[in-house]
């Protein structure tokens, strides 16, 4: 009973650590994909680009495994806001709105950066454009909060304000042409390809990126903290099988006589030892599927009613994300069954090498 529960606690603790890790990732990587673009393009000094040209580079580039889905223009700087005595520095994102609904004296905000400036939408903030001269109302501008975001991120809603690209030109005095593009793709992965692609067709001083290029560092420790998960709860697993050696052993030492007994009436060596392999593997496939629906409840449990909180300012999300893979389901139970196996044949090699006649004259039924 202890071998079953052994086995199926470590089985679960890795489906459940996994599940994590895989939540992170997933989580992480919707929110930059929603929030910001897959490849940015950015014009050195002396250089314009039109929308028309670049999709039309795109398509000479001639990549049949994606798509062009939007091409819209974007401006990033820095500036502080200012309410009710709260001043925060913030990253202006001057995107391109509809003439309808946008307004010159209008401002986005992240829910987050709204909190900490304790404004609400329909209130007014005040803008400061840095100078590096004294604060005055030439650099100073009222704007109203049409409204607030959440992207997903803790990072983003507390530090990005979106407002209008014209407004944004002309309150830093930008000529209209200066600004980049923000290029959307069908299939986000293959924007390293296509950046790779306009860069050798746009030129050199032009400045492109892509969200992976961006990301790198982050996705690259998620990646590490998996392995690591991987191999440390992986160990677990694999001790925990040790103890299915100590199962058979045990079985084959009070089995002894009867062992002997069924060498004597012409059972192989071989068939004796798949009968206590066969007894190992089915406790150990019993532990393995007990800790596989034990993890499966546990992530589901963190995914609906989020028992695990977390602290924004440090993971960046709000709750424990968890996302269970088929893949990771699949693999956990191929690799837990070859080891219960592995371990069950091979202490069950002992029932083999047992004399008969040190059988008979041994403990047994």
């Amino acid at each position: 009973m202890m071998v079953l529960i052994g086995v199926a606690l470590s089985v679960a603790t890795l489906l459940i650590a996994l599940s994590v890790t895989a939540g992170f990732e997933k989580d992480y990587k919707k929110a930059l994909l929603d929030f910001n673009a897959h490849v940015l393009i950015l014009p050195g000094e002396d250089q314009t680009f039109l929308p028309v040209t670049i999709q039309k580079t795109f398509q000479d580039a001639n990549l049949p495994d994606v798509k062009l889905i939007s091409i819209t223009p974007y401006l990033y700087r820095e500036a502080l806001l200012i309410h009710q005595g709260v001043l925060k520095g913030v990253v202006l994102k001057g995107i391109q709105k509809s003439e309808v609904r946008s307004r010159k004296s209008e401002i986005s905000l992240g829910r987050a950066l709204a909190e900490k400036l304790g404004v609400q939408s329909g209130q007014e903030v005040k803008l400061l454009i840095p100078t590096g001269g004294d604060i005055s109302a030439k650099n100073t501008k009222r704007l109203e909060v049409s409204e607030t975001f959440r992207s997903g991120l803790y990072e983003f809603d507390s530090q990005f304000a979106l407002i209008d690209l014209k407004n944004l030109q002309e309150l830093f005095g930008l000529p209209s042409t200066q600004h980049g593009f923000e290029l959307r793709l069908d299939n986000p992965e293959m924007a390293p390809l296509v950046s790779a692609a306009l860069e050798k067709s746009l030129g050199g001083n032009v400045s492109i990126q892509n969200w992976v290029e961006l990301n790198e560092p982050l996705f690259q420790a998620l990646q590490l903290e998996k392995w690591v998960f991987r191999v440390l709860m992986g160990l677990m697993v694999f001790v925990s099988s040790l103890n299915l050696i100590g199962a058979v052993l045990l079985s084959i030492f009070r089995n002894q006589k009867t062992i002997s007994i069924l060498r004597a009436l012409g059972l192989s060596a071989v068939q004796i030892r798949g009968l206590f392999a066969w007894q190992g593997f089915a406790l150990g496939l019993g532990g393995i599927l007990l800790g596989l629906a034990l993890g499966l409840c546990v992530v589901s449990g963190l995914n609906r009613f989020h028992w695990v909180p977390l602290d924004p300012q440090i993971y960046f999300l709000e709750k424990l994300p968890v996302n269970v893979e088929p893949i990771t389901i699949f693999i956990i139970a191929s690799l837990s069954l070859l080891l219960v196996w592995q371990t069950s044949w091979l202490a069950a090699g002992r029932a083999s090498a047992i004399p008969i006649r040190e059988g008979l004259h041994g403990p047994g039924q």
